[in-house]
């Protein structure tokens, strides 16, 4: 029969584990959003435009928004191992 605390212990770090995975999921899918602006604004015809600085705009605001999610899954502290 496996220790009480071990599977206790477990079943925290699968959590933790499981919530550091959604925190990479939400940075990666703002990385690809991020990377996809970028190239649009690149592919754009020589000139700025106001597409072009909404493009700029919504940048910004999501790298933002990675750059809070990037401190908050560096905020995460796995679980003390039991004594």
């Amino acid at each position: 029969m496996p220790n009480p605390a071990v599977v206790e212990y477990g079943a925290k770090v699968t959590a933790f584990l499981d919530r550091q995975d959604t925190a990479i999921t939400g940075v990666s899918g703002d990385v690809d959003f991020l990377v996809a602006e970028i190239k649009r604004l690149n592919d754009n015809p020589p000139g700025w435009t106001p597409e072009d600085q909404a493009i700029l705009d919504g940048l910004a605001a999501r790298a933002e928004a990675a750059a809070t999610k990037l401190d908050a899954l560096d905020a995460l502290t796995p679980p003390p191992v039991p004594a």
